[in-house]
């Protein structure tokens, strides 16, 4: 029987796809169907009042997964992958500190007695893992020219990942898409006028290469349920992986998910020291 991997997503595209997609990268390993919930770094999380509810349902999640008590069938792996965001890329170390608070306090309320707290907690140091796609999924696609073509991008983007490390995504030579004024659209949002957010924004660099004019229908646009899947669920890992100095943050969730069950590694190079997996305390890798 394959042993299993529950991921836990926050975004409609990751649960279509990112199962999939990862998949090709580990054929022998079954991933569930990926569960969804809300996410919760788009806001500044440096900011205690704005740890929020949906940080705590997906801890709730990712325990229950692999301690689901006396009935279900606990997953060998369960991983919540999130977005660090534009909002909290400055700080990741902060959005990890968050999600291990949100997850001890899940498992004391959870369980009242201290020995089974802990039997809870070796199982969560065992299986469980979070880790970060920075600063959110799209990035990831420039890292291969095809997938952008394949999300639905008219235009070449000024962004690859043959000479950039995607996870630092910064437009710097596209006039047209940095100068656009402020209209409706999706990626000339009223919030998007902000021009460091414009050229740090993958999402919106790729809804401006799927949508030049920013005038197309709603459903002729980038949409992470259509052009995102097709882009990631056939994402060349190969490729995207090439540069081992690169793209450290998904580099490690490739590592982790390895180690976990003493597989060899296919993509090997430099992991990012915050969520390596030999650095966790909490869960497998933080």
């Amino acid at each position: 029987m394959e042993e299993t991997v529950q991921l836990i997503v926050t975004g409609d595209m990751e649960k279509k796809a990112l199962a999939k997609a990862l998949k090709r990268a580990f054929p022998n390993l079954s991933f569930l169907e990926a569960k969804q919930y809300d996410g919760f770094t788009s806001a500044d999380l440096s900011n205690p009042m704005l740890l929020n509810l949906p940080i705590k349902r997906i801890a709730y999640e990712l325990v229950a997964a692999v301690d689901p008590g006396r009935q279900g069938e606990p997953a060998d792996m369960a991983i919540v992958i999130e977005d660090l965001e534009l909002e909290n890329s400055h700080q990741a170390d902060v959005v990890i500190e968050c999600f291990q608070y949100a997850v001890k306090q899940c498992v004391y309320e959870r369980w009242s007695n201290q020995a089974r707290q802990e039997k809870c907690f070796r199982k969560i140091r065992e299986r469980c893992s979070f880790h970060l796609f920075v600063p959110m999924t799209e990035a990831y696609f420039f890292g291969e020219s095809d997938a952008l073509k394949r999300a639905g991008a008219e235009r070449d983007s000024t962004v690859s990942g043959i000479n950039m490390n995607v996870e630092e995504f910064l437009v710097s030579d596209d006039a047209d898409y940095l100068n656009a004024p402020l209209q409706s659209g999706d990626w000339k949002t009223d919030w998007a006028v902000d021009f460091e957010k414009r050229k740090k924004h993958p999402k919106h660099y790729l809804q401006y290469l799927c949508d030049p004019t920013g005038t197309k229908k709603r459903k002729e646009r980038y949409r992470e349920t259509h052009g995102g899947v097709r882009a990631l669920e056939s994402l060349n890992w190969n490729v995207v992986l090439n540069n081992q100095e690169y793209v450290t943050f998904l580099r490690s969730l490739f590592d982790d998910i390895a180690d976990r069950f003493n597989l060899e590694n296919p993509y090997s190079g430099n992991w990012h020291p915050l969520t390596d997996y030999a650095g966790g305390t909490l869960l497998r890798n933080i």
